[in-house]
């Protein structure tokens, strides 16, 4: 099915628009996109870095702060009076004022959960908890006749603190603490501890702070907004596996130490294992949760200085939120996109409107003028379709006049063609004017002598007057055919028997046979219905075939002429034994102006007006030749087309 041009023109406008704006609005949200990637995934870079940093500033203050505590007078005041094997009352006073420096201490510095000072057999001689100083109400010690808090003797942080030389520090896991005397655990810390020693080198025990693990909770998370996500502390520990991706710190408190509160939930039951082995194996990176999409940025950071033992800060994007501003913009960009595809569809049936219909006048103007070549289009702009317009109407008047002086031309070459076969025909003409001519004259002058003699014999006299009428009627006859055939008729159709046609136009040319001693054989066809034709057309392409015939036949050769009706149209066939047409110029034989004759003897349009004739007749003329072997011209002419049976 053929578009109509407004169809084309909204196919067109569709078919660029709609994939310009599917790209243009696909290009610019994936850039949108990339950038607003870009941009989160830098933020939450830098709150990963920050947490790192965070905790590291927290680990690097508390060692601080229990190196400053180790080196502070109080503590030294003390070790002076316990290696001095004092009395137990001055003991104690040291004790107390111990206790009273660590109570002012915490009190100072709020991430300090606990501060004890360990004395090298393993009891806890002064410890201030969460701002209360803890009474010693526990096991005696040996050779000081004082008091306990508690002993750690066999405690692996005490044991391991008190390999350590001077300065250096012994940092425990992030775990939950136990609470002496009650049955729960407390919050989760850090235990950072570092071995003091009396003035000669000899180890006094060991000074310990707590710090509270909430801190790096409450910094960590202080650093993300809750309407972006959460931030929470992973343990990479390839030392413990029952430590080993156990939850330090987050929002789910449920989730948190797994390993301690029995819940076992650890953060390989939460992420897929594409995720979490990035977690366990790089040092920092960024991952996209495949279920949800959260953007996850994960730094590692390692208080212990190991590689196989550390902490695991994550900040965890809710990509909803952070990817919010995308889905606005592609809510604008899709409603901007439909606003221009609605836009440039009206633009589209609009300029077809305007389009398709001065060229439907132009279309339907064409119309009539193929019909009547006299009428013409209204012109109703003087843009490019009225310019059209008026070219055509030009053409159009141009034409008519072509036609006219085509029609004028036609006539006067048709005419012209009759009197070229007329001049062929002159020779003939004159020997068959002769004899009948000649016979008169005798006639006459045998009739002149009898009357001057004398010898007027009626009967005699009465036959030479009926010879010479009847030569005179048949030089009339002659005459008066050739006169027939030149004269210039217009076109008028009407009833014609085929045969009388064919019969006609052979006596035309009967002459000019019998010189060339060419013999013109026809049978009429009773079986032939009248056609409606006109008949003295018809007897001019006959009669041109013929002279070409009688020119192509060598003399003893024949032109047979059959005609035959098959119910729908009549058959004239003409069919000589001449020398044939050559391949090459079969093709060209009906062309204007085409011979093969010499010049002066043939003018080339009797084949091509003969054409012309039977065209306008609704017929056909085909023509079929071989070498050497003769020709054989065809010509049909229908019946339901030309006229109407007899």
């Amino acid at each position: 099915m053929r578009l109509r041009i407004g169809s084309k023109i909204l196919l067109t406008m569709l078919t660029v628009a709609v994939p310009s704006l599917l790209l243009f609005s696909m290009l610019m949200i994936k850039s949108r996109g990339d950038i607003l990637m870009e941009n989160i995934s830098g933020h939450l870079n830098e709150l990963a870095a920050l947490s790192v940093q965070t905790v590291q500033d927290l680990i690097h203050h508390s060692r601080k702060s229990l190196l400053t505590i180790s080196t502070s007078p109080d503590i030294q005041s003390f070790l002076q009076v316990l290696s001095s094997s004092g009395e137990k009352g001055e003991i104690t006073k040291a004790l107390q004022r111990l206790e009273t420096s660590f109570y002012e201490f915490q009190q100072l510095d709020t991430s300090i959960q606990a501060i004890r000072f360990i004395d090298a057999s393993g009891f806890v001689l002064a410890k201030v908890r969460e701002g209360k100083i803890i009474k010693r109400q526990g096991p005696v010690v040996p050779e000081r006749g004082i008091r306990a808090v508690s002993s750690k003797a066999n405690r692996d942080f005490f044991r391991n603190t008190m390999k350590l030389n001077h300065g250096e520090i012994w940092i425990s896991n992030l775990e939950r603490g136990w609470m002496e005397g009650e049955e729960y655990w407390c919050p989760a810390m850090v235990r950072f501890a570092t071995p003091v020693f009396f003035a000669d080198g000899k180890r006094a025990g060991v000074l310990i702070i707590n710090v509270w693990g909430k801190t790096l909770g409450t910094m960590i998370n202080r650093l993300v907004a809750p309407e972006l996500g959460s931030a929470f502390i992973v343990e990479r520990n390839f030392t413990n596996h029952e430590r080993h991706g156990i939850y330090l710190f987050h929002q789910d408190q449920s989730c948190e130490f797994g390993n301690q509160t029995g819940s076992r939930i650890t953060v390989f039951q939460n992420f897929p294992a594409s995720i979490t082995a990035k977690w366990m194996s790089e040092p920092e990176g960024i991952s996209y949760h495949p279920q949800n999409g959260d953007i996850l940025v994960h730094r590692y950071f390692s208080p212990y200085d190991n590689d196989e033992r550390g902490w695991i800060i994550v900040v965890d994007a809710k990509r909803d939120v952070v990817m919010a501003p995308l889905a606005a913009m592609k809510t604008k960009v899709i409603l901007s996109a439909l606003g221009i595809f609605a836009l440039m569809i009206t633009a589209a049936l609009f300029f077809a409107r305007s389009l398709t219909l001065p060229i439907r006048s132009v279309i339907d103007g064409t119309h009539r003028i193929s019909r009547d070549l006299s009428t013409r289009i209204q012109i109703t702009s003087r843009d490019e379709i009225g310019q059209l317009a008026e070219e055509i109407n030009q053409m159009a008047a141009t034409l008519e006049k072509n036609l006219q002086e085509k029609k004028r031309i036609e006539a006067q070459i048709s005419q012209s063609e009759k009197l070229a076969s007329i001049g062929e025909m002159a020779a003939g003409l004159a020997h068959e004017l002769n004899t009948p001519l000649g016979n008169i004259k005798a006639l006459a002058v045998l009739a002149r002598k009898d009357l001057s003699g004398g010898r007027i014999d009626p009967v005699v006299l009465q036959e030479d007057l009926e010879d010479i009428i009847n030569q005179t009627e048949k030089c009339s006859r002659i005459i008066g055919g050739l006169l027939g055939f030149a004269r210039k008729r217009k076109t008028e159709f009407s009833l014609y028997n085929i045969n009388d046609c064919i019969t006609t136009a052979i006596s035309l040319v009967q002459l000019r046979s019998e010189k060339k001693e060419v013999a013109v054989l026809f049978k009429p066809n009773d079986r032939l219905p009248y056609l409606k034709v006109d008949g003295h057309q018809l007897e001019q392409v006959f009669v041109n075939i013929l002279l070409n015939g009688i020119d192509a036949v060598p003399p003893g050769g024949t032109i047979e002429v059959t005609a035959d009706f098959d119910g729908t149209q009549v058959t004239i066939r003409f069919t000589d034994t001449g020398c044939g047409i050559p391949p090459e110029i079969l093709p060209k034989i009906f062309n204007p102006f085409f011979t093969t004759k010499e010049t002066g003897k043939g003018t080339g349009l009797g084949l091509s007006l003969s054409y012309g004739i039977v065209k306008n007749h609704g017929g056909s003329i085909d023509v079929r030749s071989r070498k050497q072997k003769g020709t054989e011209f065809i010509v049909r002419l229908p019946v339901g087309r030309t006229g109407d049976s007899a």
